[in-house]
């Protein structure tokens, strides 16, 4: 067992759906819970009041069932994956996928 075996966190990833003819998505495929890492990688807080701040993630996982447009839940809020998770395939025991997350 390995770090990435058994992260502290929990997210709950909801594969996006596959494209349809008309350029649409289907339904979303079914939740999938993933133990993993959750590192912050930015956060920008505007000085105004009314504005949100934008925070991403680093999802670190042995495997990762998501895409871009997957849904995910941590910590009670919604977030969506940015881009393609990145596979690194080194050894058994180093191997892992990473995503980013933005939330929604």
């Amino acid at each position: 067992m390995s770090l990435l075996d058994r992260g502290p966190e929990t997210v709950v990833i909801y594969p996006a759906g596959p494209v349809l003819p008309d350029g649409t998505r289907g339904a979303e495929g079914a939740p999938v819970a993933v133990r993993c890492r959750v590192q912050p990688v930015t956060s920008t807080e505007q000085p105004e009041p009314g504005y949100l701040d934008t925070t991403v993630y680093r999802v670190i996982a042995r495997t990762l069932p998501a895409g871009p447009w997957a849904r995910v839940t941590w910590r009670g809020r919604t977030w969506t994956v940015v881009g393609e998770p990145a596979h690194r395939r080194g050894s058994a025991r180093t191997r892992h996928d990473t995503a980013t997350i933005r939330r929604r």
